[in-house]
């Protein structure tokens, strides 16, 4: 099966702000998602980056919370991995779909993670 999205494509379209927009448990259970101005940020340098929880603030820029994870990725079996680091544990997600307006997420525990593009409100 050919891919329509390089893994070298995705990694550039990882980049950037996401807001969750749906999450499906490995048993298949729905997790409801409300509207939210946090979301998460993704940047890359090299073969390294960094996962941010961010809100958008009144004059345009972003306030960040929490700790930032810091992530590795890989090219394996054809697929692009990200292997997060976080306090004392490790957990890999893989990069299912990853375009300049939707980010798809599948966690090792079989969790799916949909995020799409952050579009700030136009006023």
């Amino acid at each position: 099966m050919i891919s329509c999205t390089s893994n070298e494509e995705k990694i550039k379209a990882l980049e950037g702000y996401w807001n969750i927009d749906e999450v499906i448990l490995a048993d298949g259970t729905e997790r409801e998602f409300p509207f939210s101005n946090h979301m998460d940020h993704f940047e890359i340098d090299g073969f390294k980056g960094v996962k941010n929880r961010v809100s958008p603030t009144y004059d345009g820029s972003f306030v960040s919370y929490g700790n930032p994870i810091y992530f590795q990725w890989q090219e394996k079996d054809g697929d692009l991995s990200l292997t997060f680091q976080e306090g004392d544990g490790a957990y890999t997600q893989t990069v299912k779909k990853a375009t300049k307006d939707k980010l798809v997420l599948l966690h090792e525990n079989g969790t799916r993670y949909t995020y799409k593009a952050y579009t700030p409100n136009e006023e």
